[in-house]
Protein backbone atom coordinates (compact mmCIF):
# COMPACT_ATOMS: atom_id res chain seq x y z
CA UNK A 1 0.00 0.00 0.00
CA UNK A 2 3.28 2.13 0.59
CA UNK A 3 3.86 2.88 -3.28
CA UNK A 4 0.21 3.76 -4.26
CA UNK A 5 0.03 5.84 -1.30
CA UNK A 6 2.88 8.03 -2.13
CA UNK A 7 1.38 8.22 -5.45
CA UNK A 8 -2.09 9.59 -4.53
CA UNK A 9 -0.51 12.18 -2.33
CA UNK A 10 1.51 13.31 -4.74
CA UNK A 11 -1.73 13.88 -6.84
CA UNK A 12 -2.98 15.51 -3.81
CA UNK A 13 0.29 18.26 -3.68
CA UNK A 14 -0.11 18.53 -7.29
CA UNK A 15 -4.26 19.39 -6.74
CA UNK A 16 -2.83 22.46 -4.54
CA UNK A 17 -1.48 24.16 -7.06
CA UNK A 18 1.67 24.17 -5.22
CA UNK A 19 4.93 25.01 -7.46
CA UNK A 20 6.11 21.86 -9.36
CA UNK A 21 10.00 20.93 -9.46
CA UNK A 22 11.87 19.73 -12.91
CA UNK A 23 11.75 16.52 -11.63
CA UNK A 24 8.17 16.03 -12.56
CA UNK A 25 8.31 13.77 -14.69
CA UNK A 26 5.87 10.63 -15.25
CA UNK A 27 5.83 8.23 -12.74
CA UNK A 28 2.70 6.27 -13.90
CA UNK A 29 2.15 5.76 -17.74
CA UNK A 30 -1.40 4.74 -19.30
CA UNK A 31 -2.60 3.46 -22.70
CA UNK A 32 -5.65 5.06 -23.48
CA UNK A 33 -8.40 5.35 -25.96
CA UNK A 34 -12.15 6.51 -26.32
CA UNK A 35 -15.42 6.53 -27.82
CA UNK A 36 -17.14 9.57 -28.31
CA UNK A 37 -20.57 8.57 -27.41
CA UNK A 38 -23.74 10.68 -29.08
CA UNK A 39 -27.21 11.04 -28.57
CA UNK A 40 -29.81 12.30 -31.40
CA UNK A 41 -26.37 13.45 -33.17
CA UNK A 42 -25.09 15.77 -30.20
CA UNK A 43 -22.30 14.41 -27.75
CA UNK A 44 -22.56 13.38 -24.66
CA UNK A 45 -20.42 11.37 -23.16
CA UNK A 46 -16.77 9.57 -23.61
CA UNK A 47 -16.22 5.96 -22.66
CA UNK A 48 -12.59 5.66 -21.69
CA UNK A 49 -9.87 3.09 -20.63
CA UNK A 50 -7.11 3.45 -19.42
CA UNK A 51 -4.58 0.45 -19.65
CA UNK A 52 -1.46 0.91 -16.72
CA UNK A 53 1.81 0.22 -16.68
CA UNK A 54 2.92 -3.30 -15.20
CA UNK A 55 4.26 -1.06 -12.15
CA UNK A 56 1.66 0.71 -11.02
CA UNK A 57 -0.50 -2.15 -12.13
CA UNK A 58 1.25 -4.60 -9.86
CA UNK A 59 1.15 -2.06 -6.75
CA UNK A 60 -2.87 -2.04 -7.73
CA UNK A 61 -3.44 -5.70 -7.81
CA UNK A 62 -1.08 -6.20 -4.55
CA UNK A 63 -3.61 -4.25 -2.64
CA UNK A 64 -6.94 -4.51 -4.09
CA UNK A 65 -6.67 -7.92 -5.99
CA UNK A 66 -8.07 -11.55 -4.96
CA UNK A 67 -5.65 -13.90 -3.78
CA UNK A 68 -3.65 -14.86 -7.42
CA UNK A 69 -4.27 -11.69 -9.25
CA UNK A 70 -6.68 -12.51 -12.01
CA UNK A 71 -9.39 -10.42 -10.45
CA UNK A 72 -10.30 -7.67 -7.69
CA UNK A 73 -12.60 -8.36 -4.81
CA UNK A 74 -15.73 -6.31 -4.64
CA UNK A 75 -14.17 -4.89 -1.76
CA UNK A 76 -11.35 -4.04 -3.50
CA UNK A 77 -12.88 -2.89 -6.34
CA UNK A 78 -14.91 -0.41 -4.51
CA UNK A 79 -12.09 0.79 -2.52
CA UNK A 80 -10.39 1.31 -6.03
CA UNK A 81 -13.11 3.72 -7.32
CA UNK A 82 -13.54 6.00 -4.33
CA UNK A 83 -9.37 5.99 -3.58
CA UNK A 84 -8.24 6.15 -6.93
CA UNK A 85 -10.94 7.37 -9.10
CA UNK A 86 -13.13 9.17 -7.50
CA UNK A 87 -9.83 11.59 -6.48
CA UNK A 88 -9.13 12.10 -10.38
CA UNK A 89 -12.22 14.10 -10.30
CA UNK A 90 -9.44 17.16 -9.99
CA UNK A 91 -8.04 16.86 -12.67
CA UNK A 92 -11.18 15.90 -14.59
CA UNK A 93 -10.67 12.50 -14.67
CA UNK A 94 -7.32 13.41 -17.46
CA UNK A 95 -10.28 14.37 -20.41
CA UNK A 96 -10.47 17.83 -22.02
CA UNK A 97 -12.63 19.44 -23.69
CA UNK A 98 -13.49 22.79 -25.43
CA UNK A 99 -16.61 23.59 -27.23
CA UNK A 100 -15.90 26.89 -29.23
CA UNK A 101 -12.83 27.60 -27.18
CA UNK A 102 -14.58 27.28 -24.05
CA UNK A 103 -13.27 24.17 -21.60
CA UNK A 104 -15.93 21.68 -20.65
CA UNK A 105 -14.98 20.57 -17.53
CA UNK A 106 -15.80 16.22 -16.63
CA UNK A 107 -16.77 16.57 -13.20
CA UNK A 108 -18.79 12.73 -13.30
CA UNK A 109 -18.44 9.42 -14.52
CA UNK A 110 -20.75 6.32 -14.61
CA UNK A 111 -20.05 2.77 -15.46
CA UNK A 112 -16.69 2.35 -13.56
CA UNK A 113 -15.35 -1.18 -14.02
CA UNK A 114 -11.52 -2.14 -13.31
CA UNK A 115 -10.18 -5.67 -14.43
CA UNK A 116 -7.08 -7.16 -14.72
CA UNK A 117 -5.68 -8.42 -18.12
CA UNK A 118 -2.15 -10.39 -18.32
CA UNK A 119 -0.77 -8.64 -15.73
CA UNK A 120 -2.18 -5.16 -16.57
CA UNK A 121 -4.51 -3.08 -14.75
CA UNK A 122 -7.84 -1.31 -16.83
CA UNK A 123 -9.95 0.93 -15.69
CA UNK A 124 -12.87 1.60 -17.70
CA UNK A 125 -15.30 4.79 -17.19
CA UNK A 126 -17.97 6.79 -18.81
CA UNK A 127 -17.11 10.47 -18.37
CA UNK A 128 -20.33 13.03 -18.86
CA UNK A 129 -20.66 16.10 -20.23
CA UNK A 130 -22.12 19.06 -18.24
CA UNK A 131 -23.73 19.54 -21.43
CA UNK A 132 -24.59 18.08 -24.54
CA UNK A 133 -22.72 19.31 -27.65
CA UNK A 134 -23.38 19.14 -31.52
CA UNK A 135 -20.23 19.03 -33.25
CA UNK A 136 -21.67 19.78 -36.55
CA UNK A 137 -22.40 23.46 -35.49
CA UNK A 138 -19.52 23.84 -32.62
CA UNK A 139 -15.70 23.57 -32.91
CA UNK A 140 -14.92 20.53 -31.15
CA UNK A 141 -12.00 19.33 -29.39
CA UNK A 142 -10.67 16.15 -27.26
CA UNK A 143 -7.64 15.33 -25.13
CA UNK A 144 -6.66 12.92 -22.86
CA UNK A 145 -3.68 14.27 -21.07
CA UNK A 146 -2.64 14.91 -17.65
CA UNK A 147 -1.87 18.68 -17.09
CA UNK A 148 0.69 18.08 -13.99
CA UNK A 149 2.89 15.53 -16.37
CA UNK A 150 3.23 13.44 -13.56
CA UNK A 151 0.98 10.93 -15.57
CA UNK A 152 1.58 10.01 -19.22
CA UNK A 153 -1.22 9.49 -20.95
CA UNK A 154 -0.12 7.35 -24.53
CA UNK A 155 -2.94 7.54 -27.15
CA UNK A 156 -3.46 4.07 -29.46
CA UNK A 157 -1.24 4.78 -32.47
CA UNK A 158 -3.89 3.97 -34.61
CA UNK A 159 -7.52 4.61 -33.31
CA UNK A 160 -7.45 6.86 -29.96
CA UNK A 161 -10.59 8.48 -30.05
CA UNK A 162 -13.98 6.41 -31.84
CA UNK A 163 -17.52 7.39 -32.59
CA UNK A 164 -20.89 5.70 -31.18
CA UNK A 165 -24.28 5.96 -30.29
CA UNK A 166 -27.49 7.30 -31.50
CA UNK A 167 -27.58 9.58 -34.97
CA UNK A 168 -23.61 9.69 -35.25
CA UNK A 169 -22.56 12.58 -37.20
CA UNK A 170 -20.40 12.05 -40.24
CA UNK A 171 -17.05 13.46 -38.58
CA UNK A 172 -13.77 13.72 -40.06
CA UNK A 173 -11.34 13.53 -37.07
CA UNK A 174 -7.93 15.69 -37.36
CA UNK A 175 -4.98 14.89 -34.47
CA UNK A 176 -3.11 17.92 -33.65
CA UNK A 177 -0.83 19.01 -31.14
CA UNK A 178 -2.46 22.08 -28.52
CA UNK A 179 0.62 24.39 -28.81
CA UNK A 180 -1.47 26.31 -26.32
CA UNK A 181 -0.86 23.74 -23.79
CA UNK A 182 2.85 23.14 -22.93
CA UNK A 183 3.53 20.67 -20.69
CA UNK A 184 6.63 19.66 -18.45
CA UNK A 185 7.69 23.29 -19.37
CA UNK A 186 7.31 23.16 -22.69
CA UNK A 187 9.10 20.38 -23.52
CA UNK A 188 5.67 18.56 -24.87
CA UNK A 189 2.38 19.03 -26.19
CA UNK A 190 -0.78 16.89 -25.81
CA UNK A 191 -2.19 15.80 -28.88
CA UNK A 192 -5.82 16.52 -29.27
CA UNK A 193 -8.59 15.25 -32.07
CA UNK A 194 -10.68 17.82 -33.81
CA UNK A 195 -14.04 17.43 -34.74
CA UNK A 196 -15.10 18.26 -38.16
CA UNK A 197 -18.80 17.25 -38.90
CA UNK A 198 -21.78 17.22 -41.15
CA UNK A 199 -25.21 15.83 -40.93
CA UNK A 200 -25.85 11.92 -39.78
Amino acid sequence: MKGLASFLLALALLATGLPRTADAHPHVWIDTHATLRFDAGKLVALDVVWVFDDFFSSMMIEDFAAKGGKDFTPEGHGELESQVMLPMEEFGFFTHLTADGAALKIEKIANFKASIEDGRVIFAFRALLPQAVDPRVTALSVGLYDESYYVELLLDEWDPFRLAGDAVPACAIDMTEDMSRPLYYGAFFPRVATLRCTGS
